[in-house]
């Protein structure tokens, strides 16, 4: 029985450090892939036709963005055009990608206007709420995989839906954090609001 135990304990630890070591190099690897440029990636994006691209906003706000552009860093002035250089504002992060998509904005004049604007400009089905539990249910309560721009009090970004998780994609300006996709459950900036004006994003 000893000898049972014995073997099974290093059986466990066995197979432990085999998984750290493939967790390991999995980091590695993941770690020394290299992105496509963001002026490359950007130009296979618009190869697209309308039609493709409709269907990829989701992808291209969800996991597109958050890749290239977390991290940037957020000031008030923060104008940014490519990610990882300079510092982007709420308002600029939003109408910047949007264009580098292919919407055809005044992305200056919509990032310096109140994200009311641009929520009107860009979005269909808009709904207020001065209940933060109110905007999560209707999230939930609509199809997944599905793109949102949000304005809060003072402060905007995109929000989407994985499944039963929704995500806030935005500059934060909590400690000039940046460019961050989080949880929209643990986000301060977001659950600070408390107003919320929210629309389904259109292409």
């Amino acid at each position: 029985m000893k000898y049972l135990f014995t073997l099974l304990f290093l059986t466990i630890i066995g197979c432990n450090k085999s998984k750290v070591e493939s967790d390991k190099n999995l980091s590695i690897e993941n770690s020394e892939r290299k992105k496509v440029p963001y002026k490359d990636f950007l130009s296979s994006i618009n190869k697209k036709s309308k039609e493709e691209k409709k269907n990829y906003l989701f992808k291209f706000i969800n996991y597109d963005v958050p890749n290239y552009w977390t991290s940037t860093l957020w000031s008030f002035n923060g104008t940014s055009r490519e990610p990882q250089k300079g510092t982007i504002a709420c308002g600029y992060f939003v109408t910047n990608t949007l264009t580098d998509f292919g919407f055809d904005i005044n992305r200056a004049y919509l990032a310096q206007q109140a994200s009311s604007v641009m929520i009107k400009k860009l979005c269909s089905d808009i709904k207020y709420f001065s209940e933060r539990k109110d905007l999560e249910k209707y999230i939930l309560s609509k199809n997944k995989n599905q793109v949102y721009i949000v304005g809060l009090d003072f402060h905007t970004g995109f929000i989407t839906r994985e499944d039963k998780d929704t995500y806030f994609i935005h500059s934060n300006y909590i400690k000039n954090k940046g460019v961050v996709k989080e949880l929209t459950k643990n986000s301060k900036a977001l659950n600070a609001s408390k107003t919320f004006m929210i629309g389904t994003l259109n292409y």
